[in-house]
C-alpha cells in the first residue's frame, strides 16, 4: 500500500451529504443527504440508479440488506422505510414509533429488521410483511442504535442511559446489561466471532465486553475526548478508535495493549473502517481529508486532500479497491486505491448498470441486460453493438440464449419475460401473467419449453413456438430467486427466498419434494448431478447440502468453515462437487463417501466460481482477489 498513487472522481450533490454505504457486491453506492433524500449510484459509470424519496425529515441511517436486494433507512419522522434497489420503489413503510428512529439492521440472513427510536423501545420486524415481530423494552432513555452479532443469535442495543444491552433473538430475553461507561454511549460494534462487544463512549474511554458472561474483559483509556467510532479488524484481534482528540488508536482485544497512536488529523475524527485484508485504516475527520493507516507500523500512508468541508462519511468497496467519502461540501469522492486512476465512467453503451451477461452456443455473440431497461448484443471478437433491444419498461434483470442460439428470453422488472429473434432484433412475444419481477429465466435443453422464476412466488412454464403458459407452480411462499432443469428435462428444481428447495415434475406441474433443512433465506447457488439423481445447494448458512431427487431426502450436509459458501459445481462423472466461500479455500468433496478430499488454500479472498475439466483431473477457481488458480486434483496443488 505504501506506492499506490490515488485519483478522485467528485459526485455534485444538491445537499450536504451526511452517509455513503457500498452494496455488498460494490456494484451500488447509497448517499444520504441532508435534505432527507437517499441517492444509489452505480459504480460502473457513476451514472444516478435512483433517488429515493418519502421521508420528510433527517435520514439518520441506510443499511443494504445481506444480498443487496433491499435498502433500509431510518429517520427522524419517526418511521423506516424498506427500499426495492430494483425498482427504487419503496416496499414498506414502517410506522407505529413514539420518537424519532435513531437506528436500523438487517439480520445476517436477512429476513428480519431491528430498530432503534426514542421512545425507548427497540422493535423487531419481518422483512417481507413489514409487520412488528416483538418490542424489547429495558432502556430508560432514547435508543442510539442497534446491531447483530455475526451469526444473528443476539442484538446488542445502546443507549442514552450509558448501557449496553444484548438480547437474545431465540427466547426474547435480554441476556446482559453491560454497564460501566459514565457518560453517552457513540457507538458499538461486534467482533467477528461475535464473543466480544466494543462501546465507545464520551466518557474518553473503549470498553471490551464478554458477550457470553457480559462482563467488562477491559477499558481502554488514552483518548483524551469522546472516542466517536470504533471497528473489529477482518480477523477481530485489532480495534481501531476514532476521537474527537484529532487521533485514531490500534488496540491488541486480546490484551487490551495499545499498540499505535495514529497522529496526523488536525480535527476530530469521525469514522474509521479497516480495508478487508486488515493490513490498512481509513479514517475520515472534519479536518476536510480521508487518511490511510499501514496497521502494522502505524504510518499514514497517504492523505487523501480534495474536499472542502467536513468529512462525514466514509465505506470501502467490498474488494478494498475504492473507498467512498461524503461529506458537507455536497460532494462524494471516489478514490482508487488500487490504480490511482480516477474512477471515471467507461461506456459500454448501456446508461444503467449491467445486470446479466451471457454468451451465445456458438461463442460469437454476448447479451448484456441493464436497469436502463434495454438488451444490446454484442459481436464478441469486435466488442461492437450490432442490435439494441427496446421494450421493457423497467430494470432488465435476467437473460438467457436458447440451446440453438437463435433466440433469447429476457426478464424484468415490469413483469414480463420477452422473447426476442437474435438475427432480427425482434421481439416475437410477449410472456405476460406474474404478478411481480422476474428474477431468473432459463430454457429446456431442447428449447421448447421456457421457465420463469418471479418476485410473485411462483414459477411458470411457457410454450416457447406459441408463447403460452403451459403451467404455473406455486408453493414457494418468498420470492424465487433461482430455477434449473434436470440433465433429463423431466424435472424442474427452484429455490427461494423461504429457505426451501422445490422438485418439479414438468410434464403434470407437480411438487414431488420439498426440501428443508437451509437456515437462510439467501441461496447463492444449485445445481444438478450429471447423473441426475442429486441436487447440491448453497446457501449462506455456510453449508453444502446434496439431496437425492428421487426421495426428497438430504443425503449429505458438507461443512468446511463457518463462512457463506458461493459456489458449487459437479465432477463430469458426478462422484465429487467442489465448493469455495468467503474463506477463499476450495473444498473437493467425495459424494458417496461424504468426506472432505481436498482443502485447496491460496486464494486472499471470497471464491467466486469453480470449473471441473473436462476429464475431471483439475479445476480452476476464480476469486474476489484478481486471481484465477489452476488446481491439479490428484495433487491437490
Amino acid at each position: 500500500m505504501r506506492n499506490a498513487q490515488f485519483g478522485e472522481l467528485p459526485l455534485n450533490q444538491e445537499s450536504e451529504v451526511n452517509e455513503c454505504v457500498y452494496s455488498p457486491d460494490g456494484n451500488t453506492v447509497a448517499m444520504g443527504l441532508r435534505n432527507y433524500k437517499i441517492c444509489v449510484y452505480s459504480t460502473s459509470n457513476w451514472e444516478t440508479l435512483w433517488t429515493l424519496e418519502g421521508h420528510s425529515k433527517y435520514v439518520s441511517r441506510i443499511v443494504y440488506s445481506p444480498d443487496g436486494n433491499q435498502i433500509a433507512t431510518s429517520s427522524y419522522d419517526n418511521t423506516v422505510r424498506i427500499w426495492s434497489t430494483h425498482t427504487g420503489n419503496c416496499l414498506h413503510i414502517l410506522d407505529g414509533f413514539d420518537g424519532e428512529v435513531n437506528g436500523v439492521a438487517y439480520s445476517p440472513q436477512g429476513d428480519q429488521l431491528a430498530s432503534a427510536s426514542d421512545d425507548m423501545k427497540v422493535k423487531l420486524w419481518d422483512v417481507v410483511s413489514g409487520e412488528c415481530s416483538h418490542i424489547w423494552i429495558g432502556h430508560t432513555e432514547y435508543v442510539r442504535n442497534v446491531l447483530y452479532s455475526p451469526k444473528g443469535s443476539q442484538i446488542a442495543s445502546y443507549s442514552g442511559d450509558y448501557t449496553v444491552r444484548l438480547w437474545s433473538i431465540e427466547t426474547n430475553e435480554c441476556l446482559h446489561v453491560l454497564r460501566g461507561h459514565t457518560s453517552y454511549i457513540r457507538h458499538v460494534a461486534y467482533s467477528p466471532q461475535g464473543d466480544q462487544v466494543a462501546s465507545a463512549s464520551d466518557d474518553n474511554t473503549v470498553r471490551l465486553w464478554d458477550t457470553s458472561t457480559g462482563e467488562c474483559r477491559y477499558v481502554l483509556t488514552g483518548h483524551t475526548h469522546t472516542v466517536f467510532s470504533v471497528v473489529y479488524s477482518p480477523n477481530g484481534k485489532q480495534l481501531a478508535s476514532a476521537s474527537w482528540d484529532h487521533t485514531a488508536r490500534l488496540w491488541d482485544t486480546g490484551s487490551g495493549e495499545c499498540l499505535h497512536v495514529l497522529q496526523g488529523h488536525t480535527d476530530e475524527i469521525q469514522k474509521v473502517v479497516y480495508s478487508p485484508q486488515g493490513d490498512m485504516v481509513v479514517s475520515a475527520s472534519n479536518d476536510s481529508t480521508v487518511q490511510l493507516w499501514d496497521t502494522a507500523t502505524g504510518v499514514c500512508i497517504q492523505t487523501l486532500t480534495g474536499h472542502s468541508g467536513k468529512v462525514s462519511s466514509i465505506d470501502l468497496s467490498p474488494q478494498g479497491d475504492k473507498i467512498a467519502s461524503g461529506s458537507y461540501d455536497k460532494t462524494v469522492r471516489l478514490w482508487d486505491v488500487r490504480t490511482g486512476v480516477p474512477s471515471r465512467p467507461v461506456s459500454s453503451g448501456h446508461t444503467g448498470v449491467v445486470y446479466q451477461v451471457k454468451c451465445s452456443p456458438r461463442g460469437d455473440i454476448a447479451a448484456t441486460c441493464s436497469g436502463d431497461k434495454t438488451v444490446r448484443l454484442w459481436d464478441i471478437k469486435t466488442g461492437v453493438c450490432h442490435q439494441t433491444l427496446r421494450g421493457h419498461t423497467s430494470n432488465v434483470s435476467c437473460v438467457e440464449f436458447s440451446p440453438q442460439g437463435d433466440q433469447i428470453a429476457t426478464g424484468s422488472d415490469d413483469e414480463t419475460v420477452r422473447l426476442w429473434s437474435v438475427d432480427t432484433g425482434a421481439c416475437t412475444h410477449i410472456l405476460v401473467g406474474h404478478g411481480n419481477w422476474v428474477s431468473k429465466v432459463i430454457y429446456s435443453q431442447q428449447g421448447d419449453q421456457l421457465a420463469s422464476a418471479s418476485g410473485d412466488n411462483t414459477v411458470k412454464l411457457w410454450d416457447v413456438t406459441s408463447g403460452q403458459c403451459c403451467c404455473t407452480l406455486t408453493g414457494h411462499t418468498n420470492t424465487v430467486k433461482g430455477i434449473v432443469y434436470s440433465p433429463s428435462g423431466s424435472q424442474l428444481v427452484s429455490y427461494s427466498d423461504d429457505r426451501t428447495v422445490r422438485i418439479w415434475d414438468v410434464e403434470t406441474g407437480e411438487c414431488n419434494f420439498t426440501l428443508h433443512g437451509h437456515d437462510y433465506m439467501y441461496f447463492n447457488n444449485l445445481v444438478y448431478s450429471p447423473r441426475d439423481n442429486q441436487v447440491a445447494a448453497v446457501n449462506s448458512d455456510s453449508t453444502v447440502r446434496v439431496w437425492d431427487v428421487d426421495i426428497g431426502e438430504c443425503r449429505h450436509i458438507f461443512i468446511g468453515s463457518d463462512v457463506r459458501v458461493w459456489s458449487v459445481v459437479y465432477s463430469p462423472r458426478g462422484d465429487q462437487i467442489a465448493s469455495g466461500g468467503e474463506d477463499g479455500a476450495v473444498r473437493i468433496w467425495d459424494t458417496e463417501a461424504s468426506t472432505c478430499l481436498w482443502t485447496l488454500s491460496g486464494h486472499s479472498s471470497g471464491v467466486t466460481r469453480i470449473v471441473y475439466s473436462s476429464r475431471g483431473d483439475m479445476v480452476v477457481s476464480a476469486s474476489d482477489d484478481k486471481s484465477v488458480r489452476v488446481w491439479d486434483l490428484s495433487s491437490g496443488q
